[in-house]
């Protein structure tokens, strides 16, 4: 896959992906796929924010989320993305 299509600091749209389990902290912040992510956990579901350079990948995306441990239940595309807190991952 190219890099293009994964989760990051890439231009493109902008989307949230809330699922049930959770994501281990280093996936959003050492992960060289997930870097520029921010996930919430709001127990017990978790919330991943994030842009997609290429929407086409976004079944891939899917898959590496519930890999991690993460059963995505719903994917919005949003306008904007919400700024991490100074000192937070992501």
């Amino acid at each position: 896959m190219s890099r293009a299509g994964i989760l990051g600091p890439a231009a493109g749209p902008n989307y949230v992906f809330r699922g049930c389990g959770a994501i281990p902290e280093w996936s959003a912040q050492g992960a060289e796929d997930f870097r520029g992510v921010l996930v919430v956990p709001v127990p017990p579901e978790t919330i991943v924010f994030g842009t997609v350079a290429d929407p086409g990948c976004l079944p891939e995306i899917l898959r590496r989320l519930e890999v991690l441990g993460m059963r995505v239940e719903s994917v919005h595309r949003v306008r904007e993305l919400p700024r991490p807190a100074p000192g937070a991952g992501g």
